[in-house]
Parts: C-alpha cells; structure tokens; sequence
C-alpha cells in the first residue's frame, strides 16, 4: 500500500462523529440567532435615526467652521496676487524702501489677523515689511545687507518715527537664506507657497504664504509674503456651543492641532485625524466619520477638509461623546438584551459541549495552517479529533508540512515561501514584473586580492558579503547571485513590493554608509580599504523559475539586468549611480547630480545617468561625498597622466597640474581628451628621483571650467592605507613638490 493510501486509511478510523451531525446541533444556536434578531431590528432601526441626525448636525457644526476658517487663505491669496501684479506691471518701485513699506501695511487692513506682509528683493537681499503689533499699531521693518550689516530697523508706520524692541534687533536678517524664500523661488512661475504652521517672534502661532515677483522674462524679481495668526480662529472655536465636552478642533495638513482647547473631545479629534494620515486615508477628500475611545469613553467625530487651489490643506473636525447622542438607545438596548437572555440560556447550553469540541480542534488546525503560511514548519503536533472530517484535515496539513520542510532543503527559503504565498506548484515559468535592479561591486579589489593572502582574500569578502546581505534582507531585496566580488540583487521580486524603488535607493545609500564604517574595523584587523560602487534601474522584468524540469533556480531576465550592470561600471568607489527610470520614479524626493551620458557595452542606446546625493524623507539619508577635504596647492603640482583604452593603458603621456589634492582625489589640469568616466593613472614625482613615480588609478567624476582653466575631478581608486596617508600628509605641506615614500616605476 502506498504511503498516501496508508495515510487515508488511518484519517478513516481517526473520528467517530460526522461533521454533518455537528451541524445539526448548531442549528439550534440558529434558532437563538433568530429569536435575537427579531428583538434587534426595532433597536437598530431607532439606532439608526439617531446615527442620522447626530451625523447631519455634526457636518452642519464642521460646515460652519469651514466658512469661518477659509477666510484666512483666501485673503492671505488675495494680498498675494495684488501686491505681486503690482510690482510686476511697475505699480511699485523698490527704490524708496520706506515707501514700499509703507504701502504694505496698507494691506495688513485686508484682515485683522495678517501679523506681517513683506517683500524680499532677489538683487539685494533688501527686506522691506509691515508687521502688526501691539493693538492696532504698526511697525515697518526694513534691512540692507549693504547698510548696518543687514541688521534691520523699524519705524512707526504712522510717523516714521524710529521703533526700538526689547531688547533691541541685533543680529543681520538675510531673507534669501530662509526656507521660505527658497522654496518659493524654487516654485512653478506664480505658485503660492504655504509655509508649515510655527510660533511667531510675537508669541503666537501662525502660518506664512509667500509668492514670487518675476519680470517679463521669467526672472526672480523678489518674494511677497502674507503671516497671519490663529488668534481670531481659536478664539472663534471657544464659542462654539455643541455641548457640554464637545470640542472642534483645527489641524494643519500633517494631523497637527492648530486651534482648539485642550480636553478629552480635542484627544479624541487628534486621535483620528492622526489615523487617517498615518494609513493614507487623509481627511481632504470630503467628510469623514470615525469612532475613538479616549479614556474609556466612545467619541464620534467628523472631520471637513479645508482645502484652496493654491495647495493650501487644513481639516476641522468635530468630537462629541457617543453618549450624548445614543445614551436613552443605549439603556434601551440592555433592557432588551437581559430580557432575551433570560429565554435563550437553555438553547445555548445544548450546543456549548458540541460547539466546544468543534471550535478546538479546527483552532488547531488552523493555526497550523497560520504557522505554515508564515513558513513556521516546527511546531507543536496536533492533537486527535474525534470529528472524522476533521482528522482528515489534521493529516492532511501534516502530510504539507513534512513537504515544506523537505522542500526547503533544496531551494532558498524565499523561494519556497513565494512557492507558499502564491499556492502554485514550482514550475518552469516566468511572471513579467516592475523590479528595480542593484549591482554592486568592490573597486580595485583585484589589485587587493594579488598582495594578501587566499584566506585573507575569503575573510575580507565573507565580512563585505555578510555586512550587504543584512541590509539588503532589511529592506526587503533578493540576493539573486554573487559574481566574484559582485553582487546582484532585485527588490519587488520574488515578493511584489509597490516601494521597490525607493527601497533599492534607501538600501544602496546605507550599503555606502555602512561601507564607509566597515573600513575603520579593516583598518583594525589590517586589511586594505574597501570602496564600492553600486547601479540601479528600474524596468520591467521576466522573473520566476527558470532552468529545466530537473534544475530548477530562481532568475531575472531583462534589458534593465543588463543596464544596472554597465551602470555600475560607470561608478568609482562610494558612489551609487541610477538609471533615468529609476529617478523619474522617486522624483523630487531623490537628490541627484547629472544628467551624464554613458555608452555602455551591450546596450544599444546612450544611457542616461544620474549620480545620488541624498534621499528626502522622514530621515534624510546622504551619502558622503566621494572626494572630499582637498588641500590647495600653491602652486599647482605638476604631473603626468595615461589613459585608459578598454582594458589597456594608453603609453602616452599627457602633461598635467594638480591645482587640488587628498586621500581620496584631486582636480587636475591637463591637455588629455577628458571626459566623465574615462579611466586613467595619475603619475605623481615622488623625492627618490626624477624618473620615479607614485601611479594612482583613478575615474573622472566632474568636469569644471574657470576663468578659461579647464579641470577635472578625479577621484583615486584601489588606494592602500599607506599610500592614503603619505597623500594626505604631502597635500597638507605648504612648499614640497616632491610626493615622499615609496615608488612604483
């Protein structure tokens, strides 16, 4: 008999009771279900017309709010386009900065809450502004960075008499450094630029919109900008009366409270607008309704978008306890529930010994079955049903588990867990899919591996390999394969990952970072210094099983495979390059520099790069840069460089002048074709004879060009530690040309 037929036979004489008869006897727990419903439905149906009214009174309150509310940003926007068209159509001159001044605070009438309305000249760095004090009295604030050192001084708006604070303005104010001011000249031609909420040097909190001035021909004339406070808001939230402990409560549009006494309904209001912005279900996109429980209490709240076409975003919600509205439903509900108990006791206690039994023995299996979707395969045996049904299921998910487990010697546990998730047999085939690629590879490690020992060489790539596979795993990539000192791996594959593209970003920027740190412990344990360069693309893939029915090996097949390969040639050691489609995809949220142009091997059309910086988020991420704390030489060092052809050195020479030298680089003037990415050596004289030379393979990163010199940046490559520092301590000498140590000829 065989080993499946022999399992069936011992399912067959495990239970004794048909699943069928089970159901029967729930059939009584029916009965009760009906008897409740019957008593329910009068109790939901006045339920439900409570819900509605307390819902359409809510939404009036959030209504009402909304009207109140909006007039800030459409005044501060009106002010805007005004005092913006004026000076663009010559209406207003810069050259009297008290009379400007003093036109601007005509506009601080427009509402009683605009505190400042200012201009910031992009020439000059001149400020010109009113701001709102005390009552009704009004300052102009004016600065020249050319006068007093850019400290501004204020005059009465009324008799241009000299204003003095206390203590008085001491530190110079340079408006083309602040965040607002860069942000909006960064902005699209007339886009207003809304400022987060903060505290006001007057002591209350409030909001900044700012727009730029251009001329005729697109140019950044200056910056207008309207402050205004939450006082007037605030104090218009207190008198709204919805009860005893309600509460309407103002947010900005990160969840942030703006406006709203603090009580337990303004608790419950932070509550759910923080849960709809952290999950993404953001409140500006009409009305939304959420219960919060705050100290064991239910609050119901509707929240109302503010919203403006500028981009300004705001919500106003409303919390009430559920207990105000549906306490008499409530005291109806428990009266009607203790009396249906009382009848519906004896048929329950018929079904519990039989229901009992059912709900442990399919808990155990299913939670079996949780723990091998989670590829959980140890785990506590299952104990004996007497459901016969039900020992079948128990045999049956330990027939699957013995599988898995042997399954998951043969194949990388990945795999066998997508094998899982996706519930088909592992067969030869392929799914199309958007991945991103990242290849990574150690620069100048061949060089390494001819001076050190074998064992040393394994150590050294056992310690990188383990320090990448951490951080890769972390940020949910695939390993596909390790290619000497390489390696390659794909993110949204084998598991589809809607953010695999940030996540290959986020990964290869903490791969150069830990990189970096990792070469402080080679330094310990005397190895070399390790440098890496990575490149990524973003494309469309075939990825699945692939081989033959008798080898079977998880693999990605496409163009972009290729293109981050060759991108990752084009890098020099703590760079990481990307592809085109890789940056489209992150967007403003990627810092880059480029765009370069590569030819790569094997790829028909130019390729399009750009180097990473940083990537903007909640944590900033940056990657130091490649060349760094170079010491200028005075004067300039002369050289010699050879270039690269393919894989060959070019025997000519081409004169050459370090203007700047470190460790890890040096610009350098020279007469040689030049372009970035272009290999060459740097030939440095060193004190042991005017024949010898200290050789440095290095790339070109950056080309740069001043008053008609011509330089490149070249950043070395394959530097031992040694050698590092005897450059480091010849570029800090103030007179040697002569570069000391040892020489290669």
């Amino acid at each position: 008999m065989s080993n499946a037929s022999e399992a069936a036979g011992a399912s067959s004489r495990g239970g004794w009771l048909p699943f069928r008869v089970a159901i029967v006897i729930v059939v009584v727990g029916l009965l009760v279900v009906t008897c409740g419903a019957l008593i329910a439905y009068v109790l939901y149906r006045g339920e439900q017309s409570v819900e509605l009214l307390k819902h359409a009174y809510l939404e009036q309150v959030a209504d009402t709010t909304v009207r109140e509310v909006s007039r800030l940003p459409a005044t501060a926007v009106q002010v805007l386009r005004v005092q913006r068209y004026r000076l663009e159509t010559g209406s207003y001159s810069t050259a009297d900065g008290v009379a400007l001044a003093r036109t601007l605070a005509g506009a601080l009438q427009a509402d009683p809450d605009i505190q400042w309305v200012s201009y910031s000249e992009e020439a000059t760095g001149r400020f010109m502004g009113a701001n709102r004090m005390q009552g009704d009295e009004v300052v102009l604030n004016l600065s020249d960075p050319g006068q007093n050192r850019g400290v501004p001084h204020e005059l009465r708006a009324d008799t241009l008499e000299p204003y003095v604070r206390t203590p008085p303005l001491t530190e110079p104010y340079e408006p083309r450094t602040r965040a607002w001011y860069q942000r909006t000249v960064a902005a699209p031609p007339g886009t207003i630029v809304w400022m987060p909420p903060y505290v006001f040097a007057e002591g209350v909190q409030g909001i900044t919109a700012a727009v730029a001035a251009r001329d005729e021909a697109h140019q950044v004339l200056g910056v207008f900008t309207v402050d205004f406070a939450l006082t007037g808001v605030a104090n218009f939230l207190q008198t709204i009366e919805i009860g005893r402990r309600s509460a309407v409560v103002l947010f900005d549009n990160n969840g942030e409270p703006l406006a709203g006494a603090p009580s337990p309904g303004r608790d419950a209001a932070t509550r759910a607008v923080e849960h709809w912005t952290h999950t993404g279900a953001v409140t500006h996109v009409g009305v939304r309704r959420a219960v919060v429980t705050v100290q064991g209490e239910e609050w119901d709240v509707v929240a109302r978008p503010i919203t403006h076409d500028t981009g300004f975003e705001w919500t106003v919600a409303v919390a009430v306890p559920d207990e105000a509205f549906m306490g008499p439903v409530y005291a109806n509900r428990r009266a009607a529930i203790a009396i249906a108990l009382a009848g519906l006791v004896l048929a329950v206690v018929a079904g519990v010994l039989v229901s009992t039994s059912i709900a442990r023995s399919l808990g155990g299996a299913t939670r079996t079955l949780d723990r091998i979707a989670r590829f959980e395969l140890e785990g506590p045996a299952l104990s004996r049903s007497v459901l016969r049904e039900v020992t079948q299921l128990e045999d049956a998910v330990g027939r699957v588990t013995a599988s898995l487990r042997s399954f998951s010697r043969y194949a990388p546990e990945e795999i066998v867990r997508e094998v899982v998730a996706s519930g088909r047999e592992a067969m030869l085939s392929g799914t199309r899919r958007e991945v991103s690629v990242l290849f990574s590879d150690l620069r100048g490690f061949t060089g390494f591996a001819e001076r050190i020992r074998p064992e040393e060489v394994v150590a050294i790539l056992n310690d990188h390999f383990g320090l990448l596979v951490g951080i890769i795993a972390r940020h949910g990539g695939f390993v596909v394969d390790f290619l000497g000192d390489a390696v390659f791996t794909v993110f949204g594959a084998p598991r589809p990952d809607a953010d695999h593209v940030q996540h290959a970003v986020t990964c290869a920027i903490e791969m150069q970072r830990a990189r970096a740190a990792q070469n402080e412990q080679n330094r310990a344990h005397g190895w070399p210094p390790m440098e890496m360069g990575v490149g990524i693309d973003t494309g469309a893939v075939v990825v699945g099983n692939m081989g033959s029915p008798r080898r079977i090996k998880y693999g990605v097949v496409g163009n972009i495979v290729n293109v981050a390969a060759r991108i990752e040639t084009f890098t020099v050691g703590g760079q990481v390059l990307v592809s085109d489609a890789t940056r489209q995809a992150l967007g403003d949220r990627l810092v880059v520099d480029g765009p370069f142009e590569a030819e790569g091997k094997g790829v028909g059309a130019v390729i399009r790069l750009w180097e990473v910086l940083a990537l903007q988020g909640d944590t900033p991420l940056v990657i130091p840069a490649q060349v760094r704390d170079l010491a200028v030489l005075h004067p300039p060092l002369a050289a010699r460089v050879r270039l690269f052809l393919g894989k060959q050195i070019d025997r000519q020479t081409y004169a050459a002048r370090l203007h700047r030298l470190g460790a890890g680089g040096g610009e350098i003037e020279s007469d040689a074709p030049l372009a970035v990415f272009d290999a060459l050596q740097v030939l440095l004289p060193t004190a042991t004879g005017s024949d010898a030379s200290e050789i440095l393979d290095g790339k070109v990163i950056a080309l740069s060009e001043h008053e008609g010199v011509r330089t490149v940046l070249v950043r070395f490559t394959g530097i031992d530690w040694d050698t590092q520092a005897r450059i480091e301590a010849f570029a800090r000498r103030d007179q040697d040309t002569m570069l000391p140590g040892p020489t290669r000829a």
